[in-house]
Formats: C-alpha cells, sequence, structure tokens
C-alpha cells in the first residue's frame, strides 16, 4: 500500500515537473489572458452599448425605468471583469495587455457608479438644461468605449500571434 502511494505520488510529481519544464503552464496562462480578456472586453462593449441605447429611448419616450437594471448590470459585470483581470497572473508578455483592461475597467466603473444614475432620475419634467449638462458628461463615452476596446483587441492580437495562442 505504501509503495502503491510513494509510486503514485512519484508519478504525479514527473508529470507536474514535465508540464512546467515543458512550458505547457505558461502556454495555458498566456491562453487563460487571451480568453478572459477578450471575453470581458466584448461583454464590456456589449452591455456599455446597449445601456447607451437604451439612454436614446427613454430620452425620447421621457421613461427611463429600464436605465436602472441595465446600469446595475453593466456595474456588477464591471466588478466580476475586474476581479477576473486582477486572478490572472501577470507575466511580460500579458502586462500590457491587462493594464489597459484594468485601466478601461476602472474608467468605466467610475462612469456606472457616478453618472449614469443621474438618468435615472429623470422624467417628462426633468428640465432641459439638467439633462443637456449630464448628456455632456457621457457625450464620448460610448465612443471612447469603442476605441478603447477596438485598440485592446489590436494588443490582443499582436499579443495571440507573438504567443502563438488560438483564438
Amino acid at each position: 500500500m505504501k509503495i502503491m502511494r510513494n509510486g503514485l505520488l512519484l508519478s504525479c510529481l514527473a508529470a507536474t515537473l514535465m508540464t512546467t519544464s515543458c512550458g505547457f503552464q505558461k502556454k495555458l496562462q498566456l491562453q487563460d489572458t487571451y480568453s478572459k480578456i477578450t471575453v470581458v472586453n466584448d461583454s464590456l462593449d456589449k452591455l456599455t452599448s446597449q445601456w447607451h441605447t437604451l439612454r436614446d429611448q427613454a430620452s425620447i419616450s421621457k421613461n427611463y425605468t429600464a436605465l436602472a437594471p441595465a446600469r446595475i448590470a453593466l456595474g456588477s459585470f464591471i466588478s466580476r471583469g475586474r476581479a477576473s483581470v486582477a486572478n490572472i497572473v501577470v507575466t511580460p508578455e500579458n502586462e500590457a495587455v491587462m493594464n489597459e483592461e484594468d485601466q478601461l475597467l476602472l474608467n468605466q466603473s467610475t462612469l456606472v457608479a457616478e453618472v449614469y444614475p443621474n438618468f435615472e432620475q429623470f422624467n417628462e419634467y426633468t428640465p432641459k438644461e439638467t439633462m443637456d449638462k449630464n448628456v455632456s458628461l457621457i457625450t464620448n463615452d460610448l465612443m471612447n468605449v469603442k476605441e478603447k476596446v477596438a485598440s485592446i483587441k489590436k494588443m490582443l492580437e499582436k499579443f495571440a500571434a507573438k504567443n502563438n495562442i488560438k483564438k
């Protein structure tokens, strides 16, 4: 029994040494980086676009009730996305793209927490000046997110090509 247990332990140890010494572990980490950041990046783009579409529709209908659930979903996603990115092992190969993604998530988190909720209070009696002031705070928001997402996608493409990662 003891010999069998020791043999199993040695086999596991040998398998672990082989995978780490062959670069397999590093390859998995790089693939994990690519996959997680791609998912977070694409989802952030989609959810931000949805919120802006709802806000545009609300400005026409003067019914802003749909904004709160969309903002909460976006904020929750950003929180989970930041945690997901933070749990990726930092390597010299992935540090730049991770920093860019984290900065994008941080910027969006601030807007979602501080600016987006203002719109949920609006109704048909809200003065135009108040609405215009708040709209000016997010005028470039969607375009900035789309540009940053595109920039990170380009970084991910280069990262994938350089590290021979499956897309």
